[in-house]
């Protein structure tokens, strides 16, 4: 099925293995006339990010699944657990979790990948619950 999408202007999407750029003054609008996966920018996570965060990591998993639809099956189960062991750091995540892996489950990983975006914007809701780092424990002093 086509999918029209409206880019903005100096706006990029991923469609299909390639970056497209709008390069005009006006948006533009496209008709994707393949069953490609189609990411706007804002849905685009670049390598360097996906360590700046346990939600970072998940996600860049995620659109590495939704990018590459089909080729990485075997892989599949792997990230599952990823995501189930950052459901154990993040217990009151755990509704969201359960959607992603419903969605990867039943192949639809955009779903998944619209999920885990939101995930993405509340950083501080991860770190309030995030286990603390061995470095934090309190050392006896020498005094």
């Amino acid at each position: 099925m086509p999918l029209k999408i409206r880019v903005k202007p100096e706006g990029k999407i991923f469609a299909g293995g390639a970056v497209l750029k709008n390069v005009g003054t006006r948006p533009a609008d496209l008709l994707i006339l393949s069953d490609s996966p189609v990411l706007r920018e804002d849905y685009m996570m670049n390598i360097d990010r996906r360590n700046d965060s346990d939600a970072n990591n998940i996600y860049f998993l995620l659109q590495v699944i939704y990018l590459f639809k089909g080729k990485g099956k075997p892989l599949d189960h792997l990230v599952i657990q990823t995501i189930k062991s950052f459901a154990q750091l993040y217990p009151h995540l755990t509704g969201e979790v359960d959607q992603i892996i419903a969605h990867l489950e039943s192949g639809e990983a955009f779903k998944a990948l619209r999920i885990g975006h939101k995930l993405l914007a509340g950083p501080d809701k991860l770190v309030a619950d995030a286990p603390a780092p061995i470095a934090a424990i309190p050392q006896a002093s020498a005094s």
